[in-house]
């Protein structure tokens, strides 16, 4: 219920700084997984896992009728594509992760509010305006400050190593593409749906297609073993979580989601910190300019 004296203006936002620091550590422990089982097989499981949580959810909450379901086939399908792109964005992402420096692929792959804009100007032919045509400038600026990787303060600056993080870069690039993609998709069945129903059909979707896939192409299995288990599940429920906390602040919030909205997207601000502090990853003056610099252009596009 909403508090009398702010109405939610402070539950609010604290629901969208807690989706942020969900989904910020979820990406962050994805490397334990990634590096054991591969980063595709993490990204089958994940959202395996996830489904289950959201299962669990409505298990507790009560499963929407038949007949609401039947009214949306269409979007539906849409969703449930908007899944498959989402397990492509998520390998991608987490391919990042696990082969090169990951304060610098996080904010990147945090970026897909830009190509979500890009592409329904190119697909669905909406207008961009002057102001998320200056956002997406920033933003382009910032990513490519972010990835000046020839100065890369480390012990080991070796050409393997640098070639490493230059291919992180390029697949967290390719990771907002399919996100972006992706949330054309679940943006326009959310208000339908609602976003918890929507994100679990778009894990529906994922697994269904991911595992197929991957049977397809690898010819065996890749079953997870000892703590690999216990990082997958752990990347579930924070998933799980992250949706939970943005649904609530979107309750909260009113007529006026754009905080939350903005707030949650500082998820990658989230992972690089982590990896800073954990993995201690060092990032050469330009590449803290371009981090910053990207941050501001999506919270720039969130609210214009």
């Amino acid at each position: 219920m909403l508090t009398e004296a702010g109405n939610g203006l402070i539950e609010a936002p604290i629901f969208g700084l807690l989706a942020a620091l969900f989904w910020g550590t979820t990406d962050f422990v994805s490397r334990y997984p990634s590096r054991k089982i591969g980063p595709e097989y993490s990204t089958a499981y994940m959202q395996l896992l996830s489904m289950v949580g959201f299962t669990i959810y409505f298990l507790v909450t009560g499963f929407p009728s038949p007949e609401f379901l039947s009214k949306g086939g269409d979007l539906l399908l849409v969703v449930l594509v908007a899944g498959v792109l989402n397990v492509f964005g998520l390998m991608q992402l987490y391919r990042a992760f696990s082969v090169g420096n990951m304060s610098l692929s996080a904010p990147i792959g945090s970026s897909y509010p830009i190509f979500t804009i890009l592409l329904g100007f190119i697909i669905l032919r909406q207008g961009i305006g002057l102001e998320k045509g200056i956002a997406i400038t920033i933003v382009i600026l910032g990513v490519m400050l972010t990835g000046i990787t020839s100065d890369y303060q480390s012990a080991d600056n070796s050409p393997p190593r640098r070639r490493r993080n230059v291919s992180a870069v390029v697949s967290a690039i390719t990771a907002s593409v399919f996100f972006g993609a992706a949330y054309l998709g679940i943006d326009a069945a959310s208000d339908y749906f609602g976003s918890i129903l929507t994100i679990w059909f778009v894990r529906i979707g994922a697994v269904l297609f991911a595992f197929p896939l991957l049977l397809l192409v690898t010819k065996k299995l890749v079953w997870p073993k000892g703590e690999t288990w216990k990082w997958l599940i752990l990347m579930g429920v924070l998933d799980t979580a992250g949706f939970v906390a943005l649904t609530l602040g979107y309750i909260y919030s009113g007529n006026s989601p754009a905080i939350v909205t903005t707030l949650s997207s500082l998820l990658g601000a989230v992972t690089t910190i982590l990896a800073t502090a954990v993995y201690k990853d060092r990032l050469t003056k330009i590449q803290i300019a371009g981090i910053a610099i990207l941050f501001l252009g999506v919270i720039i596009v969130l609210n214009v």
